[in-house]
């Protein structure tokens, strides 16, 4: 019976301790965005109608564009180091780290072209250069955090209430990222958004038991509301696509 509640007093001191760093993870969720690749503008700046940290759009913008060019989402802005929360069996150094983060980008841009073209009733077309009546999206990730399937699988295992949630918040993956919007044919900036977001919250998560599918979710995320943000009505208001859900896929 001692033994037992030793081994519960030790259970319930480690689900405190990591309650605590859980506290530091929120606050950093709640930092303002990065103003890389925005150097020169104003990022606390908000669109009410649009589910991102930043988004600025020119008052004069027409409504006559009905191309899209995405022309690049690099990941030069991540900074130096950062591969370092990421290191797990998946990522022992910074070359993988990046060789990871680019294939990100990679998605992240094909996302971007599949849900402008597959986007019901769309107002707009993708193209492959700078047009007249086309934006051109130039993007870069400005933070990344893999998933760590190891804590993860612990986490769901500790039958301690509240630890579960606590390693969660701990070793949460996350993406940030920037956009500097152009017009296709006189290359003037007429719109900027920047964004940091997780996956959203699941009573189990069995994404974060892979290493890459909680990045992927939300760069298509990114995807969806971008899609919808060039194919609403004007000044309709782009749904955030939920911040829960109950499939734990």
């Amino acid at each position: 019976m001692r033994q037992f509640s030793r081994i519960t007093a030790r259970v319930t001191i480690l689900a405190l301790l990591l309650i605590g760093v859980s506290g530091c993870a929120v606050k950093n969720r709640a930092a303002p965005i990065s103003n890389a690749f925005l150097e020169d503008r104003d990022t606390t700046v908000v669109d009410e109608t649009l589910p991102f940290n930043h988004a600025w759009i020119d008052t004069n913008l027409p409504n006559t564009y009905d191309k899209v060019f995405f022309r690049s989402v690099s990941i030069d802005k991540i900074p130096g180091g950062a591969w370092k929360k990421s290191e797990s069996i998946v990522v022992s150094s910074e070359t993988e780290f990046k060789n990871e983060a680019q294939k990100l980008a990679d998605y992240f841009k094909k996302q971007l072209n599949d849900k402008v073209d597959k986007f019901k009733k769309a107002k707009f077309t993708t193209v492959e250069q700078p047009v007249k009546g086309g934006l051109v999206f130039d993007i870069a990730l400005t933070e990344l955090e893999f998933a760590h399937p190891v804590y993860q699988a612990g986490s769901m295992l500790v039958p301690v209430p509240g630890t579960s949630i606590a390693l969660a918040a701990v070793t949460d993956p996350h993406v940030a990222f920037a956009a500097r919007v152009y017009d296709g044919e006189t290359g003037k900036l007429v719109a900027t958004i920047a964004d940091r977001k997780y996956p959203p919250a699941r009573l189990l998560d069995f994404n974060k038991l892979t290493f890459r599918s909680p990045n992927r979710e939300i760069c298509s995320i990114w995807a969806e509301i971008i899609a919808e943000g060039l194919n609403r009505d004007e000044f309709a208001t782009v749904s955030p696509r939920g911040y829960f859900r109950l499939l734990p896929w």
